[in-house]
C-alpha cells in the first residue's frame, strides 16, 4: 500500500514537472524544431527553461527521468548546452564533412548538473568568400543545417551578404543606369564576394532576373531563419563604393577611380561629403528596407580593401560621414570591418566612434595584428581564424593558437582589453572541422582547456568512441598538418597544396597557387604515421561517414607528398638531361596522379561532379544553368579575368576527382611532350596552360557525383604500395596504379 502511493505520487509530480517544462517549451519553439531536424531521436525528450539571470548566455542541462533539462538565459546558451551534452553524453557530432548521430533511445545520464556561459558576449562566423568558394551554388536545405550548426555551436553574429544583387538593380535603375549597365556591375553566381568587397566589377555575368530574384528569395529565407535561431546577421551596408559607370552619369560628382585588383577593374568610392552620396545612399536603404526590413544592427561592407586609392579622400572625415550615414537609417547600428592587411585604415577609424564600431581580426591564427595594432586602436575586437584559402582541398591550421591566443589577448591587455569574442573566417569552410569548433568553444571557455582533455572529446563525438588507433592518429596530426606553429615559420597561405594541381614549369613548381605555403613544415612520416593509424581503426567505423572522410582525406595528403618526391627527381633529371630517368619518374607521376583521382572518387566530398551538379540544379532556365557551370568551372581553374598571366589562377584548385584526371593530367602530358621534345633538341612550343583551363571551364560534360569504387577494398594495396620508401623504376608499383595484379 505504501509502496503504491509513494509511485504513485511520484508519477503525479513527474507529470506536473514535465507539464510545466512543456508550458515553458513553448519560448524554444523553434529549437524543438531544430531538435527533430538535427537529431530525431531527441524529439520529446529535450525540455527547455527560460531562466532569469543577470548573466548573459548561460545554460545548465541535465538528465531526469529519461528526459534532458536545459534551463538557460538565451535560445543561443540553449543551443549550445544541447550539443555539448550531444557531444560528451551522446558521443555524436555535426560537421560540414559528415555527421555521426548515434543517440541511444535511453538517453545517457549526466554525472550531475553541467554548466555553460559564455567568455565573450559575441561569436563571428563567415567570411565573404565563403559565400563563394563553399555556397555559391546552396540550396535553401543546405542553409538551414548550415545555420542549425552555427547555432549549435554557439554562432550569434554572422555575415549575411546575400541578396545586396536586387538592392543595386533597383538603386542604379532609379539613377538612370540601362539594364547593361546593371548588369555590367553585378557579377556571377561564384563572384559575388570580390564586388561586395570592392575588388570587382562585373565579371561572369550578366546573370538573370530570375538569378537576382533567387538571391533575394534566399536572404529572405536566411534572415527569417537567424531571426527565429537569435543569430544576428551582418547586412552589407552602403559605404560609397559605386559603379565606376557612375561618373558618366555623374560628371561633377566627386567620385575617385580605385584601379586595378588582380586584373580587373575595381569598382570607384563615391566620396561621402559629395550630395550625391547622401541621394545614392537614401536610395540603397530604402530599397533594402522595403526587401528585407529595418531591424538590423550590423552592418558590414569596407572601404579600401586588399588596395584602392585614397587620393584627395579625408579618411578620418570619410570614417565618420559613411558612419553616421549608416546611424540615420539604422540607429545604433555597429559597423562591421574586416582587420585584414591594413584594412581598416587608422586614419580612416580616426574618424569612427568606437561604441558603434567592431573589428574582425581575421588572421589571429597566424599573425598578432590585433597586439601591434593595440587591439586595433583599442576598438571592439573579435579574434579569428581563415585556416582556409580558397576553398582548397588543404587540410591544416594552427591548432593550439586557435586555444590559446583569445586568452593570450586577455591577458596582455588585462582590464584594458576591449576583445568580444572568437570567430572563424574560412574562405571555404567544408573542411578542417576541429579547427572551427574549437574557435568557436573558445568563446564558452574561461581559461585555455588541457588539450589531450579536448582532443579526447572531439575524437569520441567525432566517431562515437575514443579509439587508442584513432587518439594516436591524431596526435600525429597535431604534430603536422595543425601543428601550432609560430607566426612567420609558414610562408604563404593555408594548408601545404597538391603538386597534382599546379601548372607545370621548367623551374621547378613549389605551390599550384600564387600564395601558397612554398615549403612543407613538418616531417611527412608523421603524417604517414597517422594514415596507417587510421588505417587501422577502419574495420570498426566503415559505417561513419566522418571517419570515412578523415580517412580517405589523410591518405590524399600521403599521396601527393610521395608525388612530390617523384616530382622532384624527374625534374632532376630533366635538368641534367637524364631522358631515362625522366621517363620513369614521368611513368610514375601519373600513376600517382591516376591512383589519387580513383581514391579521392571513393567519397562524395571529393568528387567535382557534387560542385559542378550544385551548380547545374540551382535554376530550371537553361540558360542559367550553363552560367552557373561556366562559373562554377571557372572558380576552381583560372579563376579569371580572360588573362593567361593572371595571378588567380590555381587559387581554388581542387585535388577532386575528375578534375585530377580530364584537367590536371592533359596540363602534365602536355608539359612532360614539351620536356622531352626540348631534352632531344628539338623545338617545342611552350604549353599554353590558360588555353587548357579555359577550355576545360568551357566543357559541359557531366560528372557524377556518387562515390565510385570502394574504399575499404582500395586501402590494403594503398598502404602497400604508398606507405613504404619505392625505387623509381619499381615495375611493381607502377603496374599497381595501373590495376594490373
Amino acid at each position: 500500500m505504501h509502496y503504491f502511493s509513494f509511485n504513485k505520487a511520484r508519477l503525479i509530480v513527474g507529470i506536473f514537472f514535465l507539464s510545466a517544462f512543456k508550458l515553458s517549451a513553448q519560448n524554444f519553439t523553434p529549437l524543438q524544431a531544430l531538435v527533430i531536424r538535427r537529431f530525431p531521436a531527441l524529439k520529446d525528450k529535450v525540455y527547455f527553461k527560460k531562466i532569469n539571470t543577470d548573466v548573459n548566455d548561460t545554460a545548465n542541462y541535465y538528465t531526469q527521468n529519461g528526459k534532458l533539462i536545459i534551463r538557460s538565459s538565451s535560445e543561443n546558451a540553449a543551443a549550445y548546452a544541447l550539443y555539448d551534452y550531444v557531444k560528451k553524453y551522446c558521443h555524436s557530432s555535426v560537421s560540414h564533412t559528415g555527421d555521426n548521430i548515434q543517440i541511444a533511445n535511453i538517453l545517457p545520464e549526466t554525472k550531475g548538473g553541467e554548466g555553460i556561459r559564455a567568455a565573450y558576449p559575441l561569436r563571428y562566423a563567415l567570411n565573404y568568400c565563403t559565400y563563394n568558394y563553399t555556397m555559391s551554388f546552396w540550396n535553401w536545405a543546405q542553409w538551414e543545417k548550415e545555420l542549425d550548426w552555427m547555432l549549435l555551436n554557439g554562432v550569434n553574429l554572422m555575415l549575411t551578404p546575400v541578396g545586396t544583387e536586387e538592392v543595386w538593380q533597383k538603386t542604379l535603375a532609379q539613377i538612370g543606369f540601362s539594364d547593361k549597365e546593371i548588369r555590367d556591375f553585378i557579377p556571377g553566381p561564384a563572384f559575388n564576394a570580390w564586388w561586395l568587397m570592392g575588388n570587382m566589377e562585373g565579371w561572369s555575368g550578366p546573370v538573370s532576373d530570375a538569378m537576382i530574384q533567387h538571391w533575394t528569395a534566399l536572404q529572405k529565407k536566411i534572415l527569417a531563419r537567424m531571426k527565429e535561431l537569435g543569430i544576428e546577421p551582418v547586412v552589407q551596408s552602403f559605404t560609397g563604393l559605386v559603379p565606376a559607370a557612375l561618373k558618366k552619369h555623374f560628371p561633377n560628382a566627386e567620385i575617385i577611380d580605385q584601379g586595378d585588383w588582380c586584373g580587373y577593374h575595381r569598382p570607384s568610392v563615391l566620396v561621402a561629403h559629395d550630395s550625391l552620396y547622401k541621394k545614392i545612399a537614401e536610395l540603397y536603404y530604402a530599397n533594402f528596407k522595403k526587401l528585407y526590413g529595418s531591424d538590423f544592427k550590423y552592418l558590414g561592407g569596407d572601404l579600401f580593401h586588399e588596395g584602392g586609392s585614397t587620393n584627395g579622400i579625408d579618411l578620418a572625415e570619410e570614417g565618420k560621414l559613411v558612419q553616421e550615414n549608416m546611424q540615420q537609417y539604422f540607429p545604433d547600428a555597429v559597423w562591421v570591418l574586416q582587420g585584414w592587411q591594413d584594412n581598416p585604415k587608422e586614419k580612416m577609424m580616426a574618424g569612427l566612434d568606437p561604441k558603434h564600431t567592431l573589428i574582425i581580426d581575421l588572421l589571429g591564427d597566424r599573425t598578432e595584428t590585433w597586439l601591434y595594432r593595440n587591439q586595433y586602436g583599442n576598438f571592439p575586437w573579435i579574434w579569428s581564424t581563415v585556416c582556409n584559402f580558397g576553398g582548397r582541398v588543404t587540410t591544416g591550421g594552427t591548432l593550439l593558437r586557435v586555444l590559446t591566443e583569445p586568452k593570450k589577448a586577455e591577458r596582455i591587455f588585462g582590464s584594458q582589453s576591449t576583445l568580444k569574442g572568437t570567430g572563424i573566417i574560412p574562405e571555404g569552410i567544408e573542411n578542417n572541422d576541429i579547427v572551427y569548433q574549437w574557435a568557436l568553444d573558445g568563446s564558452w571557455a574561461k581559461d585555455v582547456p588541457p588539450v589531450q582533455q579536448k582532443l579526447s572529446e572531439f575524437i569520441t563525438a567525432r566517431y562515437g568512441v575514443d579509439n587508442k588507433d584513432l587518439n594516436e592518429a591524431w596526435q600525429y596530426l597535431l604534430q603536422t598538418v595543425y601543428n601550432g606553429r609560430e607566426p612567420g615559420i609558414q610562408g604563404g597561405q593555408g594548408g601545404y597544396e597538391s603538386i597534382f594541381c599546379a601548372r607545370p614549369d621548367t623551374d621547378f613548381v613549389t605551390t599550384a597557387s600564387s600564395w601558397g605555403p612554398d615549403k612543407l613544415w613538418f616531417d611527412p612520416e608523421l603524417l604517414t604515421q597517422a594514415a596507417l593509424d587510421f588505417a587501422k581503426a577502419s574495420p570498426q567505423f566503415q559505417n561513419v561517414a566522418t571517419f570515412q572522410y578523415d580517412l580517405v582525406d589523410t591518405w590524399r595528403q600521403v599521396i601527393n607528398l610521395k608525388a612530390r618526391d617523384v616530382y622532384a627527381s624527374l625534374m632532376q633529371a630533366f635538368k641534367r638531361k637524364d631522358k631515362s630517368s625522366f621517363e620513369r619518374n614521368k611513368n610514375l607521376f601519373i600513376q600517382l596522379l591516376l591512383l589519387q583521382d580513383k581514391w579521392v572518387g571513393t567519397n562524395a566530398s571529393f568528387r567535382v561532379g557534387k560542385w559542378l551538379n550544385e551548380a547545374k540544379n540551382l535554376l530550371p532556365d537553361d540558360a542559367d544553368k550553363k552560367l552557373c557551370e561556366l562559373n562554377a568551372r571557372m572558380q576552381i581553374t583560372y579563376w579569371g579575368p580572360d588573362d593567361k598571366n593572371t595571378p588567380l589562377h590555381e587559387y581554388a584548385n581542387k585535388e577532386w576527382q575528375g578534375i585530377l584526371k580530364d584537367l590536371y593530367l592533359k596540363q602534365w602530358e602536355a608539359f612532360f611532350a614539351y620536356a622531352e621534345a626540348k631534352m632531344d633538341g628539338k623545338q617545342a612550343v611552350y604549353p599554353n596552360f590558360f588555353a587548357i583551363e579555359k577550355s576545360w571551364s568551357e566543357e559541359q560534360n557531366e560528372y557524377d557525383e556518387k562515390p565510385q569504387n570502394n574504399t575499404e577494398e582500395m586501402l590494403p594495396r594503398l598502404i602497400k604500395t604508398i606507405a613504404r620508401p619505392f625505387g623509381m623504376s619499381d615495375k611493381k608499383t607502377i603496374d599497381f596504379f595501373n590495376d594490373k595484379e
